[in-house]
């Protein structure tokens, strides 16, 4: 190299790139500003705040765990020219006492979302038969155990049907709320039927309503 040359190299004024110290303070360390993203964004992150009870209405996973499948017995009522049906829990002390309460599994259903609904998926009392509609309802929770599902009603039992590869990972149960939380965020303060006394039961055996209620049908404005 000429010693023109090497004097125009030390002596360029070309400035020099900004480093990292060139960077404002505040905005150096951005990630300690916020929280550990496996602690959710609050957003997206699925809360319970009410569970619907009733038979799956797309593709769903039934929750493994054999404390989220129950028997007991379930009274759905629908009043006439309603859409949505309404479920009551027959305590122990009242099972036998309601006609049309019939028994059945109490299970835990999953959606791709993360949303849970709980199936009622009944069973013929004593001395009756069991029918394919009951019978093919079971074998779909059970295969739901394992696989994504569908419910598809043929006109007189129930077929599924699978989800493609890639619809859904499997469902994340850790963040499911116990049982006895699902079951209080389905069916409501008033939805267990434990004596002769509860709604339902008075308006299922033309029964007049408590004092208490006439007393509040009679309030005035």
């Amino acid at each position: 190299m000429t010693t023109e040359k090497k004097l125009h190299a030390v002596t360029d004024n070309t400035p020099a790139p900004e480093t990292t110290t060139n960077i404002p303070s505040d905005a150096s360390d951005f990630d300690s500003l916020w929280q550990d993203p496996k602690l959710g964004d609050g957003i997206v992150d699925v809360s319970y705040h009410s569970v619907p009870v009733g038979k799956p209405k797309d593709f769903f996973r039934t929750h493994p765990d054999p404390l989220y499948r129950r028997r007991t017995e379930i009274y759905t009522h629908k009043p006439e020219g309603a859409i949505d049906e309404q479920h009551f829990i027959v305590a122990p002390s009242m099972r036998g006492l309601i006609t049309e309460a019939r028994p059945c599994t109490l299970t835990c259903i999953i959606y791709r979302d993360g949303s849970l609904r709980l199936w009622p998926i009944k069973f013929p009392k004593d001395g009756e038969r069991d029918n394919e509609a009951w019978v093919t309802a079971r074998n779909a929770a059970k295969t739901g155990i394992t696989r994504w599902v569908k419910l598809v009603w043929t006109g007189r039992a129930y077929i599924t049907r699978d989800a493609q590869p890639g619809y859904a990972p499997d469902p994340d149960i850790s963040r499911i709320p116990a049982w006895n939380d699902l079951v209080r965020l389905s069916i409501g303060e008033n939805g267990v039927i434990r004596d002769t006394s509860h709604f339902m039961y008075r308006e299922l055996y033309g029964i007049p309503p408590a004092a208490s209620e006439s007393n509040d049908d009679d309030d005035t404005l």
